[in-house]
């Protein structure tokens, strides 16, 4: 699940990661991205893509071993993938780094955006601070020039810190974090632009409680649009933005089973699109095609020794549900991009 707790849990947070859908630009549809776990302890892994009917399966970045990218954006144009480093040895032994990248879609050009100075990080062995920011789940704005992303400082041990929602642009400079309610105990993250720029869609953490929002594109006029007791999470917009997509029993209990579930930014309408229950299958991050007319997200158990996740498709309107991936390893945390214009 997503570190969006207290940072104490951020490293065990890590390894279990399986969110990571984002805002999906209007347009026709271009490839999928998404993570590939290479061990069981998901502490290595690396971003790929494919066709949506699972052909060409292509390894786009490759981090060194005990390294892990997660959270792959596409770009509005389709041709560059924004996602997060993490790597438990960045920083030391044991100091833990968590940066943002771009990469062009074809691997070429990997470029550090968001990252800290030598020696600082997200957190060390202990949950001690390492002086640095834990970045996460960085998206494009609509127009391509702004990137909103998860970040998160840990002032002591004893001092968990918070989680907020930061700015910046796509070369790394102008950071900003975006205003927040005075209400203490919010974690705000897991952003989603909508189609128009104007609105942020984002998952809320008020101590055990989680819940999905949407903001005004500055951070002003939050309002919540999932009832608590669905734990919404990760949330993604329509390429009309009519509906978001998310998964219920974010960070929850493991005997409960994550299902999907469409809604208006408003609150209203909602509707469940898948049914799983006891805990057993678990449907995780979803991500909308740009042509709206259909939805990806990861689904475990699937194949291999540890019932690892797969990529899945389906309709908006639950039907035509299909593996894509296959693989005996764990894909997930999926983002359905654009057709190149380039």
């Amino acid at each position: 699940m997503r570190r969006f707790r207290l940072l104490s849990a951020v490293l065990l947070g890590l390894l279990c990661i399986t969110a990571g859908a984002s805002a999906t630009p209007p347009g026709k549809n271009g490839k999928l991205a998404f993570r590939r776990w290479f061990n069981p302890q998901h502490t290595w892994g690396a971003i790929f893509t494919a066709n949506p009917d699972g052909s060409a399966v292509r390894q786009i970045t490759h981090p060194r071993k005990f390294a892990a990218d997660v959270e792959p954006d596409w770009s509005p144009n389709g041709t560059q993938i924004v996602f997060q480093r993490i790597d438990v040895n960045g920083c030391g032994g044991g100091c833990e780094t968590d940066e943002i990248d771009v990469v062009w879609s074809d691997g070429s050009r990997l470029v550090r955006i968001g990252y800290d100075p030598s020696g600082k990080g997200c957190i060390k062995a202990g949950s001690r601070p390492a002086g640095g920011i834990c970045r996460s789940v960085p998206v494009w704005s609509p127009d391509g020039k702004q990137i909103a992303y998860q970040c998160q400082v840990q002032p002591s041990p004893s001092d968990p810190g918070y989680t907020r929602i930061c700015l910046m642009n796509p070369d790394g400079s102008n950071i900003r974090e975006l205003e927040q309610d005075e209400a203490s105990g919010l974690d705000d993250g897991l952003p989603a632009w909508s189609p128009d720029g104007k609105k942020i869609a984002f998952s809320r953490g008020v101590q055990d409680q989680r819940a999905v929002f949407v903001m005004d594109a500055n951070g002003g006029n939050a309002r919540q649009v999932t009832a608590w007791r669905l734990r919404g999470w990760q949330p993604d917009w329509s390429p009309d933005g009519k509906r978001l997509v998310f998964y219920s029993n974010g960070d929850g209990p493991q005997n409960v089973s994550a299902n999907l579930y469409t809604l208006t930014p408003y609150g209203t309408g909602l509707k469940q699109l898948t049914h799983a229950r006891g805990g057993k299958v678990q449907y995780l991050s979803a991500s909308y095609s740009p042509d709206g007319k259909w939805i990806a997200a990861g689904r475990t158990p699937v194949v291999g020794t540890v019932g690892n996740a797969d990529i899945f498709v389906m309709r908006p309107d639950r039907t035509g549900l299909r593996d894509v991936t296959r693989s005996t390893i764990w894909d997930s945390g999926v983002d359905w991009g654009p057709r190149s214009t380039s």
